[in-house]
């Protein structure tokens, strides 16, 4: 049974609510002005685990709260991994008042909509009572090191189950267009206000790079096997004067695989909120991301970004940035086509950055986050009416 409550939204992740701010948060903390939100990451296996399976609370933002399910590592877990997450989101979903049991089954109280970023846990779409599934495809998962060699065939079970599916990049969609009949392009969006707050005067320069030399040549983002690290390396060789500075959490590489300079600067993980200090001791901003099959299909939401906070770009050419940004980002596909694209940033003449803002200004004003939030919430709505 279902009530006249407005629907509420249980979101399936591969990513931890209070890891970077990305997609996934931007949307739903969107979203949940008019849904409720629990947020599920995947379970995590850990060793060091001196209790049972468990739920753990990790976030609450907003209408939005984040949960991680715990698993230690033991032989039964292992063999009842499936079993164990659906009971674990059985029991949210009892908690909240969301559903009630009726013997092995769950009946919702209120309209359920089922919310993946990860195909990973397909199944659970036979255990909880949803009546509206989504999937929004926000990264070529199967591409990615150390993802899961079955993820495209658990993607495909997933897309025989849902009712919508977004993608978050131009190739994201060309890849999915025809495998489902309702397969809707949402690229990545910008809070164009809040990465603003690195032009006003108030703004303090992060002190991590407010003292360096200059010219500073500046990445955020996940530090992980998308990069060029090579192309890193080269191009605080070439220039040793300059500064280039890495923003981020460094995942699924080994401390040896990343390359050191004098001139380089790692500075770990930063806060969302803090992110618009550092665009502002930013001369350039990179996208040095490597040509591989991980970046095959990415869309990166940090362009716009940097064109909230008018800086020059610099990117490699990834495919969707080269289809989606040209003319507001120099693209450059080697070391020699990097220096000459950020000496010519660097030595930018007025004309050439009016013309360049006048591109990316109007980039960044068709691309909020709020609007797509609200095309997605009204395609929800349409869904819904569709499903009653």
């Amino acid at each position: 049974m279902t009530s006249s409550q407005s629907p509420a939204i249980v979101c399936l992740s591969h990513l931890g609510w209070d890891y970077v701010w990305q997609r996934p948060q931007h949307i739903l903390s969107r979203l949940a002005q008019h849904y409720p939100v629990l947020y599920v990451r995947d379970p995590l296996l850990n060793p060091a685990c001196d209790r049972g399976p468990h739920l753990e609370r990790v976030a609450e933002h907003g209408n939005v709260t984040a949960w991680q399910v715990v698993y230690p590592e033991t032989p039964e877990v292992m063999e009842r991994w499936r079993e164990l997450y659906v009971h674990f989101l059985k029991e949210l979903l009892i908690q909240q008042g969301w559903a009630l049991a009726e013997g092995d089954a769950l009946a919702s109280t209120r309209p359920i909509i089922l919310w993946f970023y990860t195909p990973t846990p397909w199944y659970v779409v036979d255990h909880l009572p949803a009546q509206l599934v989504v999937y929004d495809v926000m990264d070529e998962l199967a591409n990615f090191k150390g993802g899961g060699q079955d993820l495209r065939e658990r993607e495909q079970l997933l897309l025989t189950r849902c009712d919508l599916v977004f993608a978050g990049g131009r190739s994201l969609y060309e890849a999915r267009k025809q495998r489902h009949a309702h397969v809707h392009l949402f690229p990545s969006g910008v809070d164009a206000q809040h990465f603003a707050e690195a032009l006003h005067p108030a703004t303090e320069t992060a002190p991590e790079v407010a003292h360096l030399p200059r010219p500073v040549l500046g990445y955020y983002g996940v530090i992980d096997e998308r990069l060029d690290l090579r192309l890193i390396k080269e191009l605080a060789g070439y220039r040793p004067d300059w500064s280039v500075v890495l923003v981020g959490p460094v995942t699924k590489l080994e401390p040896e695989q990343l390359p050191v300079a004098p001139n380089l600067r790692y500075v770990g993980q930063q806060p969302y909120s803090r992110l618009p200090r550092f665009l502002k001791g930013f001369d350039v901003c990179l996208m040095p991301f490597a040509l591989n099959e991980a970046t095959r299909y990415i869309s990166p939401t940090k362009a716009l970004e940097y064109m909230a906070a008018h800086k020059p770009i610099i990117s490699t050419p990834v495919p969707d940035v080269v289809a989606n940004w040209a003319g507001a980002v120099q693209i450059a596909a080697d070391i020699e086509q990097f220096i000459d694209a950020a000496n010519k940033a660097l030595d930018e003449t007025a004309e050439a950055r009016a013309e360049r803002l006048s591109l990316q200004e109007n980039l960044v004003a068709s691309h909020s986050w709020d609007q797509i939030a609200s095309e997605m919430g009204r395609l929800i709505e349409d869904a819904l009416i569709r499903r009653v």
